[in-house]
C-alpha cells in the first residue's frame, strides 16, 4: 500500500522551508548600502576574494573609486614614512582598511587625493603667477618661446590637477561625505 501523497509532500516542505527562511535571514542580515560594507584585508588574498564578492554590488564607478583611494592610501603610507617598499607599504595599507566601511575607506582615501590634487594645484597657480611677471629681453626669441612653452605646460598641468580635484569632490559627494564648496580658480593670465 502507497502512503497517501500528503505525507510526502509535508516531509519534503519542512526542509525546504527552513532553507528558505535562512536564506531571506541572511538576507537581511547583510547591509544593503554596499558602501557599508566592511572590508576584509587581513592579506592580499582575502582583500582580493573580498573585492570580487563586493564587486557584484558596486557601480563601475565605486569599484575604480575603491582603486584610486586604496593607491591613494598607500601614497599617504609612503609620503608619511610610515612604511617604504612595496611589501611593508602593502601590509601597512591592508591593515589600515581591514575592518573598515567601504564608505570610510573611500572617504579616507579620496579625501587624501583631494588633499594632494588641491596643494597641487595651488602650488601650480602659484608658480603661474611668478611666471607670469617674467620678461625676456627684446629679441630674445629663445627665452619667449621658452616661457610660452612653459606657460602651456603650466595651463595643461594645471587642468588636469582641477580635474583631480573636482573627480575627488564628486567621488567624495557620492559617499555622503559633505564636502566644501570648491574655491573659485584663480584667474590665468
Amino acid at each position: 500500500m502507497k502512503p497517501p501523497p500528503d505525507r510526502k509532500r509535508g516531509a519534503l516542505r519542512a526542509p525546504l522551508w527552513i532553507l528558505c527562511a535562512a536564506v531571506a535571514w541572511g538576507a537581511g542580515c547583510s547591509p544593503s548600502d554596499p558602501l557599508e560594507y566592511k572590508v576584509i584585508a587581513n592579506d592580499e588574498l582575502g582583500l582580493s576574494m573580498w573585492r570580487g564578492d563586493a564587486s557584484r554590488q558596486l557601480t563601475l564607478r565605486q569599484q575604480s573609486d575603491l582603486d584610486l583611494a586604496l593607491q591613494e592610501i598607500r601614497f599617504h603610507i609612503m609620503a608619511t614614512g610610515a612604511a617604504s617598499g612595496s611589501k611593508p607599504v602593502e601590509v601597512a595599507m591592508l591593515q589600515m582598511i581591514d575592518g573598515q566601511t567601504l564608505r570610510h575607506v573611500l572617504q579616507q582615501g579620496l579625501g587624501w587625493e583631494l588633499e594632494r590634487a588641491q596643494a597641487e594645484r595651488s602650488t601650480l597657480e602659484a608658480g603661474m603667477k611668478t611666471n607670469a611677471l617674467m620678461r625676456t629681453r627684446p629679441g630674445d626669441t629663445d627665452s619667449a618661446n621658452y616661457l610660452t612653452d612653459l606657460r602651456e605646460r603650466q595651463v595643461k598641468r594645471l587642468r588636469a590637477a582641477t580635474d583631480e580635484v573636482n573627480h575627488a569632490r564628486e567621488s567624495l559627494a557620492a559617499t555622503g561625505l559633505q564636502v566644501p564648496p570648491a574655491p573659485s580658480p584663480a584667474p590665468s593670465n
